[in-house]
């Protein structure tokens, strides 16, 4: 786990693939962003997204295979609970696949190109820094 400098968005990888670590890994340094994780198993992630400081995060719908599978449903409620946003990602087809309490959540497809990540991931980042920053009267309505 990488420690966050002040100012660089806290990113949470929830993601079982090797490959897919790396390219992550080097599109959050890339982007000046730390990487938090990453978490390989549904547990794992469960623990850092009820625990770690996050800005947002990155989270696999499924995770390891046969006996061990696991989905990121469970991720994703802890994530919605802290008010952090989040990207699914996913090499099946997205299709129905998402239940309707996570609508509106961006879903990439693998395999994808990193931009496929960087513009919904940098938007939610710049969404949650105005929400965050929005000033709330000091007199009764």
């Amino acid at each position: 786990m990488t420690a966050a400098a002040p100012g660089r968005p806290r990113i949470l990888i929830v993601e079982d693939s090797p490959f897919i670590i790396m390219a992550l890994e080097a599109m959050c340094d890339s982007l000046g962003w730390a990487l938090v994780g990453p978490a390989t198993d549904a547990a794992q992630g469960l623990a850092m997204a009820t625990e770690a400081a996050i800005d947002a995060a990155l989270v696999d719908v499924t995770l390891g295979e046969g006996d061990a599978l696991g989905h990121g449903w469970g991720i994703a409620a802890a994530l919605q609970a802290r008010e952090i946003p989040f990207i699914f990602i996913t090499g099946h087809d997205p299709a129905g696949l998402v239940p309707l309490r996570f609508a509106g959540v961006p879903v990439v497809r693998k395999p994808f190109r990193l931009a496929a990540i960087e513009i919904p991931m940098a938007q939610l980042l710049a969404a949650a820094a105005v929400k965050s920053t929005r000033i709330t009267p000091a007199w009764p309505s």
